[in-house]
């Protein structure tokens, strides 16, 4: 009888000890019950010990209690084991996360993480929110801090400290200031939105000595970067060109002597009409001060009403040729086959810090060939940035493809793959032309970043990135933050085949053969 009650006690002390670790690990708050636990069950373990003394004895010499004891050992040891992760893991030097979410939306972008990471100085954020608190911002804050040991970042409850409203001058709920350098720098920006894109642009904003600005040359019919509701104009790209803290305006370059001496880049965005000779002149006067331009064109039309030979002389006097036609592609529909496609989808991207790492996928709509002129001239140099398919060409019949939409391959066309954008460094002392570098970057298409493109696949951050290139800011060159939408991918012809043949085609073909192998194993 007293065997049996001390084998209760140690039943029931082993039970209380493993409550009492477990409500430890998961919650250690209520410590009153941990305590009550540790200390019954630990008492109930003497008690089974002093009265079981001799039957211990015996039970230890047992092969079964060997077993047993080996059983505990290395349940001890795993469960030490996941304890001693969990501890590390906790710890901020070993801290990682995780995010299997195919647009990565729960992590910071590369280009947020650059933009931390490179920081010179302690930046704070800190949050105006109802009540002092926000979870959405908190854990939105603690990637960046995360992400970087200068990050910093607190909420605060207006209401409980007005001071702090009025001194970063917050006048709105749900307001994030982001204090650069010490409380007393006196250095910083405001920004309403929640969310990382609006946060990271602040980020450079703030920290940015000085403002860069973009020209786009106005008067010949280029895409208006003004207009943000129409398909072809440029307002959404010059929403996300401020976002990253330049200053966009308009050049109207035929009444000005020449390109304003504070700009930073020319953007010419696919322009109808003529450039005018003198405007010309101008734009190459800017190249030889060490300007930077992005040159953008379109395909010309079978009724002339498109005309960009200036702009065409221009670039090829720094090594670019823009052929006269326009690039096919096919694409595949279900069920549907082969069809011809004039948005080639680009996935094959030079040698360049431009496309340093940039691997997604860009469609070029409406896209003219560029080709490398041969024997470039000394201190000239010519980087291909993105091609199209093999399965592309460019077709130079462009009267019977406008008007009968009709295209094919013949000896005058040229097959793919075919560059449609390319980047240009030109030495002006080797050139003869004076000190220093300029830099261009030629697209092949003017709609890839129009409002009705910009938002395809990468299209905004090869663009983008050739912005920061041009400008001197290869530091913020990389993929933008990525908002949450449906998984899509498109196929190509090659990829569409395979898909087609094993899911389509593999799987009857099987059941086929084994349904004849069954058959013919009956029969006989």
């Amino acid at each position: 009888m007293m065997r049996r009650s001390a084998a209760l006690y140690g039943i029931i002390g082993l039970i209380l000890l493993v409550f009492g670790v477990i409500d430890h690990l998961i919650a250690p708050g209520f410590r009153f019950f941990v305590w009550v636990n540790l200390v019954a069950g630990i008492f109930a373990l003497v008690l089974w010990i002093t009265s079981s003394g001799a039957a211990i004895g015996t039970l230890i010499g047992q092969r079964s209690t060997r077993y047993g004891a080996n059983a505990i050992i290395y349940s001890v040891a795993f469960i030490a084991l996941i304890v001693a992760a969990n501890y590390i893991s906790s710890l901020p030097n070993f801290h990682r996360r995780l995010d299997l979410t195919s647009e990565k939306i729960f992590s910071l972008s590369s280009q947020s993480e650059q933009v931390v990471r490179n920081l010179t100085q302690p930046i704070k954020l800190i949050g105006f929110f109802p009540g002092g608190e926000n979870q959405t911002a908190r854990d939105l804050y603690a990637t960046y801090r995360y992400a970087s040991p200068k990050v910093s970042y607190q909420l605060v409850d207006p209401d409980k400290h007005p001071e702090l409203a009025e001194r970063f001058k917050v006048t709105v709920m749900n307001t994030t200031h982001i204090q650069v350098g010490g409380p007393d720098s006196g250095l910083g920006t405001n920004v309403t939105e929640l969310s990382e894109e609006a946060l990271t642009n602040a980020i450079i904003r703030a920290t940015r000595n000085t403002k860069k600005v973009i020209e786009f040359l106005d008067g010949h019919g280029e895409a208006d970067p003004d207009d943000a509701q129409n398909p072809g104009g440029f307002g959404e790209l010059k929403k996300d060109l401020e976002g990253e803290g330049y200053e966009v305006r308009k050049l109207e370059l035929a009444q000005l002597p020449k390109v304003p001496d504070d700009t930073t880049m020319v953007v010419i965005a696919g322009p109808v009409k003529p450039i005018l000779p003198h405007e010309i002149e101008q734009l190459q006067d800017y190249l030889k001060r060490e300007g930077r331009i992005a040159a953008m064109f379109r395909p010309q039309r079978a009724d002339q009403s498109v005309n960009q030979k200036a702009l065409e002389d221009l670039i090829s006097q720094w090594g670019v040729r823009v052929g006269n036609d326009i690039i096919v592609d096919q694409v595949v529909r279900l069920f549907a086959g082969p069809a011809l496609g004039l948005n080639p989808i680009v996935q094959d991207y030079g040698e360049h810090p431009i496309t340093r790492n940039f691997k997604q996928r860009t469609v070029f709509p409406m896209a003219r060939s560029l080709t490398v002129e041969e024997n470039l001239k000394n201190g000239l140099s010519v980087t291909p940035l993105a091609k199209t398919s093999d399965t592309s060409w460019a077709e130079t019949d462009l009267d019977t493809l406008f008007k009968q939409q009709k295209a094919q391959l013949d000896a005058k066309d040229t097959r793919g793959p075919i560059n449609v954008a390319v980047a240009v460094n030109g030495d002006l002392t080797q050139l003869g032309l004076g000190k220093g570098e300029t830099r261009l970057v030629v697209f092949g298409s003017t709609d890839f970043v129009n409002n009705q493109y910009i938002s395809n696949f990468f299209n905004r951050d090869f663009f983008v990135n050739s912005v920061d290139w041009l400008a001197g800011e290869e530091n913020s060159i990389s993929i933008r933050p990525r908002s949450l939408r449906a998984s899509r991918f498109r196929l190509t012809v090659d990829q569409f085949s395979v898909v087609f043949a094993l899911s389509v085609l593999l799987l009857p073909q099987l059941l086929l053969i084994a349904g004849i192998a069954v058959w013919w194993e009956r029969r006989n």
